[in-house]
């Protein structure tokens, strides 16, 4: 089978770009070459410049004005002409099969290829004032989210939370969707050892105690609420002040909605600078020692369509504090200790029971780590082929 795939994503540091990153490559490894499935990937120029795509796959470029995933931004507008640029080269192939691992970058296609397309989770319909700068943007990507889905032969998302809120937001058929997990990239694994140079580079000093968040700096990932807890716990628990809250993600270059001056502004008014420390964004290998390192991994967010960063924390053997919002709950199957996002108190009694409890904090440790082990790119990669063959057929 000749599968096509947008992979205008690849470049993208969220948690759709690593299922672009991470899949595509586990898919290709599968069809082993030979008579297998052949794969043609379809790139704009900026985004085929830094990538390192998978060998074996013929790699389309389109001359475009800008990145997809740079165009299509909180406040911007990828062009017609972009579009049809990616248009016409698909066009142009003799394809089985077109697969959107993202509707973020998706584009129209010519009628008759089956199509397949990726939706990772309803937080812009669930929490469009989070998510979108302008009412233009909003209107964008729900017309977008509209075409993708008349044309798509079958919906995939990630988690079941997620299928269940497409369901209820499109009215979507449950014989139309579909669903492929998500799972750590194999850099994330138990530390023997923390290496104490990656820690300083970051902005930790070696040995002391921090909770640890990673991910967008963005509204709807609810850290004014973490940083309202945190603040409450450590006044009403002094010792607790001594454990620095980090908060890790790109908060300069990122292409969604930041509140990052925001939530500096929060932290000063609170008297907090010298606790919450914002590294900005930290590559893998760094990050694992980070995950390795914390007394525990928050995710207060109130919505997730996965969570990849908690099941990357828990691979590195983190004790996970987390959200009972969406995908979550599903996602941790009871190896971490959630609380209700939308309550100040409720979080700060989770960052208190972990902090305090050294014999909890261990226990959930133990459970991560076995959790994080039913998780692999190799199954989710399976289950993809199995679609675009299901369609194909």
């Amino acid at each position: 089978m000749r599968i096509g795939i947008d992979v205008n994503c690849w470049s993208n540091r969220r948690g759709f770009g690593r299922f672009v990153r991470e899949l595509i490559p586990a898919m290709v490894k599968q069809s082993g070459g030979g008579d297998g499935d052949q794969y043609v990937l379809f790139a704009d120029r900026q985004t085929a410049a830094r990538a390192d795509f998978p060998e074996g796959c013929k790699v389309v470029v389109a001359e475009t004005s800008a990145a997809a995933t740079a165009a299509a931004s909180s406040d911007g507008r990828r062009s017609i002409g972009d579009m049809w640029a990616m248009r016409r080269l698909v066009k142009r192939e003799t394809l089985d099969v077109m697969f959107f691992p993202a509707v973020y970058s998706y584009f129209p296609i010519a009628n008759g290829v089956p199509c397949v397309v990726t939706f990772h989770d309803v937080i812009a319909e669930t929490l469009p004032k989070k998510v979108f700068k302008t009412r233009r943007s909003r209107f964008l990507w729900n017309l977008k989210s509209k075409l993708a889905l008349r044309r798509a032969r079958r919906v995939v998302t990630v988690s079941e939370a997620s299928k269940q809120g497409l369901m209820k937001h499109f009215r979507l058929p449950a014989q139309a969707m579909r669903v492929v997990g998500e799972a750590p990239s194999e850099t994330f694994k138990p530390v023997t050892q923390i290496d104490d140079a990656a820690l300083t580079r970051h902005g930790i000093t070696p040995g002391e105690r921090f909770v640890l968040y990673v991910g967008g700096i963005s509204p709807h990932k609810n850290l004014n609420t973490l940083i309202d807890a945190y603040g409450a716990a450590t006044t009403r628990f002094p010792d607790l002040k001594n454990v620095r809250l980090v908060l890790v993600g790109d908060y300069a270059g990122d292409s969604f909605t930041t509140c990052y001056q925001d939530l500096c502004s929060q932290v000063a008014g609170r008297g907090l600078q010298k606790q919450v420390h914002f590294p900005g964004f930290v590559p893998d290998e760094d990050l694992r020692q980070l995950y390795a390192a914390s007394e525990a991994f928050v995710f207060p967010s109130y919505l997730e369509g996965f969570g990849l960063p908690a099941v990357e924390a828990m691979a590195c053997g983190a004790a996970v504090i987390a959200s009972d919002q969406g995908s979550l709950p599903e996602v941790l199957g009871g190896a971490g200790h959630l609380f209700d996002p939308y309550d100040v108190r409720s979080v700060a009694e989770a960052l208190e029971r972990v902090l305090m409890d050294a014999g909890y904090r261990d226990e959930l440790r133990r459970r991560s780590t076995e959790r994080a082990q039913i998780f692999s790119w190799e199954r989710s990669a399976r289950e993809a082929l199995a679609i675009l063959h299901e369609v194909k057929a």
